[in-house]
């Protein structure tokens, strides 16, 4: 079986190390390959980058074998199709020169050459500009046959098999700022419209099939739509199977002054209309939200610290209460089973590792302390969690940690200047999900306690004044650990009828909002006109 391999990018370039067997010891003599942008799709196991004078494509699933390369300069944006056909790059556009084609899309299995031998792109317009919230610029369908753009109140639909015949349908919708591809057998796009003139943001959710038109149609009836106001721009997060949207929103205004940065919510949308909703969060800021990647749960970490974090179904009912700490990071493994929630950036870097069951009750495997974290991922196996500490967010202390999925330490590497580290991509079907071993989790959870990492707490500061009055009277009930005032870690129990418990008298009903109304209404016309067709047939 193959081992894993890790990618790290540094000022002189990107190296491959190889695994656990290999110790993380450096491959191919230690030769490095010139990058200032380093992409990683783990999906089609290309590794892509880009350096001040050229672009490099290699596939890691092919012992890193170089599929791609052009000399293309000031590169700093880099993206792939879904299935690794299609290559997207931007270039930093030249004052001198606006007209300039540097947004371009190439196709990776071409062997079509220009007069100097280089490849030629399939497709090319110019872009001012590109930022990271609005990147990638192109997105695609799972299957490669259209790729879509937003443009002016429109989402265009561009044929990859000829893409020299432009448009081929679109969609319009007015106010449009961000838009998102599902995936599922049956995928749907999602529109964002923030908020404009008095009039509330919206999130709406159409067919890309049958709403999308060669001609210029104005404003499809969406399948489904959640209007909210305190929004100038939004996230949106399909799951696995394309049947849940999350739209994470953000205003640059809190108009209660709690927060300098703003104010945040997060909203659900069935696919279908039949469940639209704001997720219910502690007050303060949403720090991290996260798809299971098989679509079946997501995490969400919310609230002034200590935050808490909340397991929810795809229904988006809650399920788990991981309780209050220092955490602001969430991260799946590849197949739904572990995760782990940690306090990186400005806090401690605690991390505590679960194991998901399938009742919903997560389980601690282990805890550990990886001070000065700043990224971290699970690997291709299920097994590993590789944290790092880069630059520039820190200049000191560099390199990487790997940890079993129990929290025991496998390997440690100090690297003088890091600048990015990552598991790189494996093949498919290579690793299979296998439960966590019960001795091994058993051994690490011993070993925590013994070590006092989640014994007893250290005391609160008193000052010298107040040593000798008796029970500490500057004591206080606040912590930035946890919250004294909050239930422990547990399943969140549901009343009767499959609602978890809510503030309604006894007997009350929740009341259906109006976009659910009239999703109902518009999914109950659509089956009636459905029935009035076949029966006259």
């Amino acid at each position: 079986m193959a081992d894993l391999t890790v990618l790290e990018r540094t000022p002189e370039g990107t190296a491959v190390r190889g695994g656990v067997r290999d110790a993380f010891e450096l491959k191919g003599n230690g030769d490095r390959t010139s990058a200032s942008v380093m992409e990683i799709s783990h999906q089609t196991g290309l590794v892509l980058m880009s350096s001040s004078d050229s672009v490099v494509v290699q596939d890691a699933r092919d012992s890193y074998k170089t599929v791609f390369s052009s000399p293309m300069k000031h590169v700093v944006g880099l993206d792939v199709s879904p299935l690794g056909n299609f290559l997207v790059t931007y270039q930093r556009p030249i004052k001198d020169q606006p007209n300039e084609k540097n947004l371009k899309v190439f196709a990776l299995r071409s062997q079509d050459r220009d007069e100097s031998g280089n490849p030629t792109e399939v497709y090319a317009q110019p872009q001012k500009q590109a930022s990271q919230d609005m990147w990638p610029l192109y997105q695609f369908d799972q299957n490669e046959e259209h790729m879509y753009r937003s443009v002016a109140n429109e989402v265009h639909a561009i044929k990859t098999a000829a893409y020299g015949d432009g448009i081929a349908k679109k969609l319009r919708v007015k106010g449009l700022n961000t838009f998102a591809i599902s995936k599922g057998p049956e995928p749907k796009v999602a529109v964002y419209c923030p908020e404009s003139k008095g009039a509330p943001g919206s999130v709406q959710i159409f067919d890309l099939e049958t709403d999308f038109s060669s001609e210029s149609k104005s404003n499809p009836q969406p399948s489904a739509r959640r209007s909210f106001y305190r929004s100038s721009r939004a996230k949106l997060m399909w799951n696995a199977s394309g049947k849940a949207l999350l739209a994470w929103a953000f205003s640059d205004v809190d108009k209660t002054n709690q927060n300098y940065f703003g104010e945040q919510s997060l909203h659900f949308l069935s696919a279908d209309g039949d469940r639209e909703q704001l997720v219910e969060l502690k007050d303060g800021p949403i720090h991290d939200v996260k798809w299971a990647p098989n679509g079946q749960h997501f995490v969400a970490i919310h609230g002034f610290m200590p935050a808490k974090a909340t397991l929810f179904d795809h229904k988006c009912k809650p399920i788990y209460d991981f309780g209050s700490g220092p955490r602001n990071t969430v991260e799946w493994s590849p197949f739904s089973r572990f995760l782990v929630i940690g306090g990186f950036g400005n806090l401690p870097g605690d991390i505590e590792f679960y194991d998901k069951k399938a009742d919903g009750k997560c389980k601690v495997m282990g805890k550990v302390r990886a001070a000065c974290t700043v990224n971290c991922g699970w690997a291709p196996d299920g097994r590993h969690l590789i944290t790092s500490t880069t630059s520039p967010r820190l200049r000191v202390d560099n390199g990487f940690k790997v940890f079993h999925y129990n929290g025991d330490l496998v390997h440690e590497q100090k690297v003088d200047v890091l600048l990015q580290v990552d598991f790189g991509p494996s093949p498919p079907d290579l690793y299979q999900d296998r439960p966590a071993s019960p001795d091994k989790v058993k051994k690490s959870l011993a070993k925590a306690a013994s070590g006092g990492s989640s014994g007893s707490r250290p005391a609160a500061y008193v000052p010298p004044h107040l040593k000798n009055k008796g029970g500490g009277g500057s004591r206080s009930n606040f912590s930035l650990a946890y919250d004294k005032t909050e239930k422990g870690p547990g399943k969140i129990k549901s009343q009767p009828g499959g609602r978890s418990s809510s503030n309604l008298p006894p007997g009350a009903e929740l009341a259906q909002s109006k976009s659910a109304a009239k999703n109902a209404k518009r999914r109950a016309k659509k089956k009636a006109a459905a029935a009035a067709a076949a029966a006259g047939q």
